[in-house]
């Protein structure tokens, strides 16, 4: 996929930086307030002002907002805190379409002036996330879309504003997808449920369960404990990426082996990108029979 901006990458919410122009592709609404939610969290720890574009269904206050998130209000805790005024929520057709029309330039004057406003009132910058699939309507539409990102390119360089597109793929083919993606340098992952600097384990939503990537030993077993206690209240099967693997110890395995035995009867857990040895000492102990247990495609280097 040829890319408009220089690399491409994918970065956690808490390593985007105010200048960063990212896209996010979520396939439902769980993923998407994940996500969301903790945008939402990194920019008011960053003192920055946060401007959600709204579809038609919401949210439509600070307060809707945070509640679909299920981000807590700091336990001071009355409604007249700030955090609520720190948020501005407006309607995505409010901004981005002018006579029932996306116009480009108009959009990044409009997204100027509110970078501006949010310095001029005492804020570290502005933070702009929304779902932009509500303003294509037709190609035309899609077309001048993409210009708008494109443009998008010199006012990040201004260093006041860090944007995050949201895209709803189920509402787009694979060459619209590849498209919004060359349009933006990042793209933005789930936050990490564990981020050490021996482990990193991520939630992922298609299919549904988790991706593990780094070291799995006596140093880190707690925290893979941790992760996969959080795929609890997530019905039907569930698939663990172990194609990240870099080490797996035996006690690490057994880990594996008691979480697909306690989920539910008609449930599995498929270990996918196991590396070849890991099948042998599954298969050599007998764990392979494990209940609930679905031994995936193999991890090609």
């Amino acid at each position: 996929m040829a890319l408009l901006h220089g690399m491409h990458r994918t970065v956690a919410v808490a390593d985007l930086r105010v200048g960063d122009h990212a896209c996010l592709f979520f396939g439902s609404t769980e993923e998407q307030l994940s996500v969301l939610g903790s945008l939402v969290v990194a920019g008011l720890a960053a003192r920055q002002k946060l401007l959600f574009l709204a579809g038609g269904d919401g949210p439509h206050t600070p307060y809707d907002l945070l509640d679909r998130c299920r981000i807590p209000l700091p336990a001071s805790n009355t409604r007249d805190d700030g955090v609520a005024q720190r948020i501005q929520i407006m309607d995505a057709e409010e901004f981005c379409l002018y006579a029932g029309h996306v116009e480009p330039r108009r959009m990044v004057g409009r997204l100027r002036r509110e970078a501006d406003r949010a310095l001029t009132e005492g804020y570290a910058g502005l933070r702009i996330v929304g779902d932009m699939s509500v303003a294509i309507r037709d190609e035309d539409a899609l077309g001048q879309l993409l210009q708008y990102e494109a443009l998008l390119a010199r006012e990040f360089r201004r260093g006041l504003t860090l944007a995050v597109c949201q895209y709803d793929a189920r509402r787009f083919d694979t060459a619209q997808l590849k498209a919004f993606a060359s349009a933006h340098p990042r793209s933005v992952d789930v936050e990490p449920l564990v981020r050490t600097a021996e482990l990193r384990v991520v939630r992922t939503y298609h299919p549904s369960g988790l991706r593990v990537e780094g070291v799995v030993d006596i140093r880190t077993h707690r925290h893979l404990r941790g992760a996969l206690g959080t795929l609890e209240r997530v019905d039907g099967d569930v698939q663990l990426d172990l194609s990240r693997l870099e080490f797996l110890d035996l006690g690490g395995l057994r880990l594996l082996m008691a979480f697909a035995g306690s989920r539910r009867a008609g449930s599995q857990v498929e270990l996918a990108g196991l590396a070849p040895h890991l099948r042998e000492v599954i298969a050599l102990v007998g764990w392979d029979d494990t209940p609930g247990l679905r031994l995936g495609a193999d991890h090609v280097n």
